[in-house]
């Protein structure tokens, strides 16, 4: 049984999702932001946990008051709180992929209190990345400015765990091209299957991906030294599929000064939506390992 509501935070009305029974678990998405991302993995977990999950600001169910300010970090963590809150739950084990680590990381930093240990997949850490990997961004950037957030969303999307995009998509011509049958398409699977039309809903957060969160993440900077003074457990989950490529390359960075294991996960940087069934077990391993006494 899945409950849904909504609840108010400081400038912005967040959608959640609740499942299950036992240690709460608090699974933040990244960019695109929706609680959709994690469904079937939170299905599978809920036997033995209590899962919550939720549509970040600005993204599918959830709103934001301002949509024309600039997202801040410290909102992200607060929101997170405030999921926690709504549960009269004062910490959790908490799963975050992408941008969603990154916010994990932070609210550790912020409030260590509140997490009882951390799996931060793949956190895109850019200082900690290589100069062609920060090229790309300047590049994203530039193509949001030229061209519009929708290209941008196809350049960024093509090229999160591969070595590069398509040709085509390298291309303004195809990237316009694909970016308009794209939104054409997104309308047409708001009138499929269910998996379908949760594919058009991540589809519509794209605009406030490329123009929004972006920047916020790609600039953040976690405060390592308190995650560190924490003693919180943390582990770095990285996708089988995707260790070659930038997003898995930070968070192994990431692993490395903080002196976090890295665990292996099945699929690549999103493997939760990708192979759910074989990514919820291995979880359910992960997760064990960091409740264990010697964490």
């Amino acid at each position: 049984m899945t409950l849904t509501g909504t609840i108010r935070t400081d400038g912005a009305s967040l959608y959640y999702e609740r499942r299950g029974a036992g240690p709460a678990l608090l699974m933040i998405s990244g960019g695109g932001g929706d609680a959709g991302y994690y469904a079937e993995v939170a299905d599978q977990l809920a036997d033995a946990y209590t899962v919550l999950t939720y549509d970040r600001r600005g993204n599918s169910r959830s709103t934001v008051d301002d949509p024309s300010a600039p997202l801040r970090m410290a909102e992200q963590s607060a929101d997170a709180l405030a999921v926690l809150a709504h549960h009269d739950l004062a910490s959790a084990l908490v799963f975050g992929g992408s941008g969603g680590a990154l916010i994990g990381l932070d609210l550790l930093a912020r409030s260590p209190a509140s997490v009882q240990g951390l799996i931060a997949h793949e956190p895109p850490v850019l200082s900690l990345l290589t100069d062609a990997d920060r090229a790309l961004f300047d590049e994203i950037a530039e193509i949001t400015r030229r061209e519009g957030p929708w290209p941008a969303w196809v350049r960024f999307v093509t090229a999160i765990d591969r070595p590069d995009s398509p040709a085509l998509v390298r291309s303004a011509v195809g990237r316009r091209l694909l970016a308009g049958l794209l939104r054409a398409g997104r309308v047409v699977f708001a009138h499929g299957p269910r998996p379908v039309r949760e594919v058009s809903r991540f589809m519509g957060n794209s605009v406030y991906l490329m123009t929004k969160e972006v920047d916020s993440f790609l600039s953040f900077e976690p405060d390592f030294a308190a995650i560190r003074a924490s003693a919180v457990p943390v582990l770095i989950g990285v996708g089988a599929g995707s260790r070659p490529y930038y997003p898995a390359r930070g968070g192994e960075a990431v692993a490395e000064l903080l002196g976090a294991p890295v665990v292996e996960f099945p699929g690549h940087h999103a493997g939760y939506t990708e192979k759910p069934a074989e990514f919820a077990p291995r979880l359910r391993e992960v997760l064990a390992e960091l409740r264990a006494p010697t964490h």
